[in-house]
């Protein structure tokens, strides 16, 4: 049996963890910039907000629903995120695969049948007594069927966030109740082909002839149809593959008219796409470097260059130094920049990677990145950063609304005062 432990409202949930005050009331959080709304929770949709909608039109209706709106706090939601699943990997009886920032699969193959709601009860209370965060957890042969059991453990109250599919006849009667769309893997190009052939929910994919599914979307299609059938096709990973490609990208927070604040922007993005590189102990063969108008302006210019790497690299001064010079000729001025970005391709293992003799790797080098990484991890990011990355000047992200980051900056921890 395979479980899926699922953060309700996590974006949402983070922000009132540490206000106490705010808990009875509707939250929205934007996107980068504050774009559009990425995340709310149950009292703002009741009010009528919508999720990825610009929230510059729907401003006035948060504030008269009396709904908070923050900017993403990336840094809480991670940390939050990291201690969940430690815990969960601590408490779980198997293996746990982390799938998203706010999902994780857990192989509950050696709990008895009998004791699975009580043990998935047990995981739930555990999370919200040590995080203050609701989750729901769904158990079912496979992990489509954990998925869609999230559905049940959302909509039921009874259920009273835990359910678990055992018998095929359980697991029947939630399909024929769930539109199609909703199915783990299904987007939103194959629900239209699906629901264009009579295949309106669930059931209804689950009874599709396999060679309906190989012929309308290969392999994968089959591989749903049947986890929805009970068969588990798609195993716990609890060693997530290494990224083929790595991008590290952003809008700016104001316009850019001059060349250097978008060399210090893609230094910047390309030291953390180095420290991504790293951490999966990969070379980058080749990078590439963009720069964009906004689409809306009168003359719009968007262009990218890519420049190879012999015998790859690691290292975020020699990553740096290339998304740079790209930018210099990508460079037209006259023109209000809206974006940037800095791309690793070609990624290679570094155990695996064939050394270049006119290109050679240097040791001091090696030594020097895990030093940075070290420090970075226990004092912050951007404790160290090369001076090139300047400062933010104007292409940091715009976060108005942000909330403190409670569990990652010493002057922004929470005070109890005594009365």
């Amino acid at each position: 049996m395979i479980g899926l432990c699922d953060m309700r409202s996590f974006y949402c949930s983070c922000e009132k963890v540490f206000r106490p005050d705010i808990r009875d009331r509707g939250v929205v959080v934007t996107s980068n910039n504050d774009g559009v709304v990425v995340a709310l929770d149950n009292q703002a949709k009741a009010a009528g907000i919508k999720k990825f909608e610009p929230y510059f039109k729907q401003r006035q209706l948060i504030e008269r629903a009396g709904v908070l709106a923050f900017s993403s706090n990336y840094e809480l939601y991670g940390e939050v995120s990291g201690r969940i699943m430690t815990t969960l990997a601590e408490l779980a009886p198997g293996d746990i695969e982390v799938y998203s920032i706010d999902e994780c699969f857990v192989d509950f193959s050696t709990v008895p049948r009998a004791e699975l709601k009580a043990f998935a009860a047990m995981l739930r209370d555990t999370i919200w007594q040590q995080q203050g965060i609701k989750m729901g957890v769904s158990i079912a042969p496979s992990k489509t069927l954990a998925k869609l059991g999230q559905c049940a453990a959302k909509q039921y109250p009874q259920l009273e966030g835990v359910c678990v599919l055992e018998r095929a006849e359980q697991w029947q009667w939630l399909a024929a109740r769930v539109d199609v769309s909703e199915v783990w893997g299904i987007g939103r190009k194959l629900t239209g082909k699906l629901k264009a052939r009579g295949l309106a929910t669930a059931a209804d994919l689950s009874a599709m002839a396999k060679a309906d599914a190989r012929a309308l979307q290969g392999i994968t299609l089959v591989r749903t149809v049947r986890e929805l059938q009970g068969e588990t096709c798609i195993d716990i990973d609890c060693q997530p593959q290494p990224k083929q490609n790595i991008i590290s990208s952003r809008s700016f927070g104001q316009k850019q008219t001059r060349l250097e604040p978008l060399q210090e922007a893609v230094s910047h993005y390309a030291v953390r796409a180095g420290a991504k590189l790293r951490a999966q102990s990969s070379l980058c063969f080749r990078l590439s470097a963009w720069i964009q108008t906004s689409a809306h302006d009168a003359t719009p210019y968007a262009n990218e260059l890519a420049v190879s790497l012999p015998g790859g690299t690691a290292d975020s001064r020699q990553l740096s130094r290339a998304a740079v010079a790209l930018v210099a000729q990508l460079y037209r001025p006259g023109y209000r920049y809206a974006k940037a970005g800095v791309a690793l391709h070609d990624i290679r293992p570094e155990r695996l990677a064939q050394l270049d003799l006119l290109a050679p790797r240097s040791e001091n080098s090696v030594c020097l990145m895990k030093v940075v990484d070290g420090v970075n991890r226990r004092f912050g990011s951007g404790v160290i950063k090369l001076a090139r990355q300047g400062g933010d000047n104007g292409f940091a992200m715009r976060r108005a609304m942000k909330s403190p980051s409670y569990l990652s900056r010493w002057r922004e921890i929470p005070r109890i005062k005594l009365a």
